[in-house]
């Protein structure tokens, strides 16, 4: 079963909105990733052939097992991404944008490295100032050699 990013979109967008109203409607999805009804209807046609969700005609989708799973790592990579993103001094909605790109193509190494150094960052007690010395020479492109860590 080949996930596609296509695929990895729309069960992000479906997860979302089940979070959010409970129910995944083809015309919610449409809205949420700004394509045609019709569109949702074919990619809900192979989600449901890849036994990632179930839905019947004018009715609403149900995301399975594997769909949420997928789902899931989807919308925790993203966050991940766009977490280390911030945390290096690039604009939020930037962040945003750029996880929304990456969460798709990283390899899951890079995903657990990255993953472990947020959390280094979030947990080690002086790891802001690094990151502030950090974001100030990424802003500036030299750093004061007289100050230390």
């Amino acid at each position: 079963m080949k996930i596609t990013r296509s695929v990895e979109d729309y069960l992000e967008a479906m997860y979302s909105l089940e979070q959010e109203h409970g129910t995944i409607r083809v015309k919610d999805v449409a809205q949420t990733l700004g394509v045609k009804p019709p569109s949702v209807v074919e990619a809900v046609k192979k989600l449901s052939k890849m036994n990632l969700v179930s839905y019947e005609r004018y009715g609403t989708i149900q995301l399975k097992d594997d769909g949420i799973k997928i789902a899931e790592e989807v919308v925790c990579r993203h966050h991940l991404l766009k977490d280390f993103l911030i945390m290096m001094g690039v604009d939020s909605e930037v962040a945003e944008n750029d996880a929304c790109s990456m969460e798709h193509v990283m390899d899951v190494s890079s995903i657990n490295k990255l993953r472990k150094f947020v959390e280094f960052n979030k947990s080690y007690p002086t790891a802001h100032q690094y990151m502030e010395k950090f974001r100030e020479y990424a802003e500036k492109g030299t750093i004061n050699s007289n100050e230390g860590l």
